[in-house]
């Protein structure tokens, strides 16, 4: 995907794991270790939001079962990674667009951690325990 104004790419990837668990990360293609906390004040928020939601709901049609995770980084001016303003953005796009009657979107501000979640999985807290632990060695791999 990329921005007609700036003719800035952005990069979506979407990371299976086994058990039907999904990362997807997006950023700017920009060299810098920073990528994803960096903003580019493109204003691309609602197309590349689109995107990501097109890529969950094809996902979603070949894999049922498909679980997703996600990390919502800090921008480079805020000091914590709790609740931060891209949580906050992303937790209310992924609640407005995900089926409440197939998918529970699971938020943690604590890290600023979302999951979406098929309902009958998280009907069950233990499986539900599960697959936060699952997620969080997944993301302490990743990031």
């Amino acid at each position: 995907m990329h921005s007609p104004s700036s003719r800035r790419k952005y990069l979506v990837e979407v990371r299976e794991y086994p058990d039907h668990l999904y990362t997807v990360d997006f950023y700017a293609k920009i060299k810098s270790v920073y990528r994803y906390r960096l903003r580019t004040n493109q204003h691309a928020a609602g197309k590349l939001g689109g995107t990501v939601l097109a890529i969950i709901a094809q996902t979603i049609q070949t894999d049922p079962q498909a679980c997703f995770g996600f990390i919502a980084a800090a921008m480079l001016d805020e000091t914590t990674d709790v609740s931060t303003r891209r949580f906050q953005l992303y937790t209310k796009m992924l609640e407005l667009k995900t089926n409440p009657t197939r998918y529970k979107v699971l938020a943690l501000s604590e890290n600023s951690s979302i999951f979406v979640i098929p309902l009958a999985l998280a009907r069950q807290p233990g499986q539900l325990q599960l697959l936060i632990d699952r997620y969080d060695r997944i993301f302490r791999e990743i990031f």
